[in-house]
Order: C-alpha cells, then structure tokens, then sequence
C-alpha cells in the first residue's frame, strides 16, 4: 500500500455525553486522583495490574505524573471527568505511538471503583477510538494486558477488540512473571464497531456490547 503522511494523535480535550477527557494537568488532578485510588483496599486494587502505584503520599504521585505522563510525545495522558459531576474518576493513555505504521496502543487506565460498570469506562475507550480512527485515519489500535487481568481482557473482548495471543514470559512485573495478552481493532473492524459503541452508550435499549460486537 502507498505510504501516508499519518500524523501523531492531537494532544486536545474528547467531550462526550458522560465523560470529558482533559490532559493531565499534575497540580489540578493529583488530588482528587490519589483520593480516589488510595486509602482502601478496594481503591488499591487499581494498580493491581499497572507497574507503578500505589504511591505513598500526593506528591510522590505528583512527582511520577509530572516525570512519567507529561511533557512527552508519548504517552499522551488524559484525565477522565465525569460529566455530572465535572471531577476526575481516572485516567487514560495513548502510547506506543507509531505515526508511520498509522497505529497507537491504549493503555495506562485505571477508574474510581466508584465508576466502575458504568459508561464512564466504555466511552472513554470510545472517544480514544474514535480520535484516532477518525480523527486521524489511523489503522490500529493494540491493547495489551496481564494474562491474569480478567477484567482488563473481558474489557477488550467487550468493546471489539480481537486477541491477538499470549506473549509468554514477557516481563518480570513486581517479583512476578507475567505473560501478557495482545488485542488489537483495526480500521476494518471500526466501521462496525462504532455503530456497535453509539447504539450501546446513547440508545435507550438494554443492550449487551459484547453480544452485538461477538454478533
């Protein structure tokens, strides 16, 4: 195929009916983003499966967002705010961002467990989808996870993406072995997939995503 002249993903604000994604400002998020995932097991169990966190204080997370999340071309690292409530219930990254082979993976997400089974997570994934995609012609997108992350793996299959397989032995996380799973939608997959995410998040039907995109 002809070489195009793809672009890196625009670093802006995605609006949608239930959430925004805003970049990550450290001093304007911190707060409320510590508060959320720390303090309680349940909260904790966000960074199960990441490699960094839990963070022993606000500045020490403060300190790893403003080294390891801004100020980089990659990742690109949204804050997600609730629409109703305009406060910050997690995070989302583009990284592993190739312009010349037009893909980009997602990743670095976690949610406030109080937001979880909600459409907070699923239209975040979807306006990152849809900003690439659409936005910028791209022809994939990978998502990658511990083999062991039900959650995360269900997550992907949910919302479209096809396994791709399992990297075995793939990293030492934590004292542990981890074998990581590959997913990845591509433009041929999106077309379908999109109107599968519109009639799910913005119909009044009671709907499965998983059934209309395993359909």
């Amino acid at each position: 195929m002809q070489q195009q002249n793809w672009q890196p993903p625009e670093y802006i604000q995605l609006k949608g009916q239930f959430v925004t994604l805003k970049p990550l400002v450290p001093t304007r998020d911190v707060g409320e983003l510590y508060s959320l995932s720390h303090g309680t097991p349940e909260k904790q169990a966000v960074w199960n499966y990441l490699f960094y966190g839990p963070f022993e204080s606000p500045s020490a997370m403060q300190y790893w967002m403003e080294t390891e999340m801004i100020g980089k071309s990659d990742p690109l690292t949204w804050t997600v705010f609730e629409n109703s409530s305009n406060t910050q219930v997690g995070i989302v990254a583009l990284l592993a961002i190739v312009p010349n082979h037009s893909r980009a993976e997602i990743g670095h997400v976690w949610f406030s467990p109080a937001v979880h089974k909600s459409k907070v997570n699923t239209e975040s994934q979807f306006l990152l989808l849809q900003h690439l995609f659409d936005g910028h012609s791209y022809r994939r997108v990978e998502w990658k996870c511990d083999a062991l992350n039900h959650a995360s793996r269900t997550t992907a299959a949910r919302m479209g993406f096809l396994y791709e397989g399992r990297f075995r032995q793939h990293m030492i996380v934590r004292g542990r072995n981890r074998d990581t799973d590959w997913f990845a939608m591509t433009d041929k997959e999106w077309g379908r997939c999109k109107v599968n995410f519109e009639k799910w998040l913005y119909s009044n039907e009671k709907l499965s995503l998983m059934e209309l995109n395993n359909g």
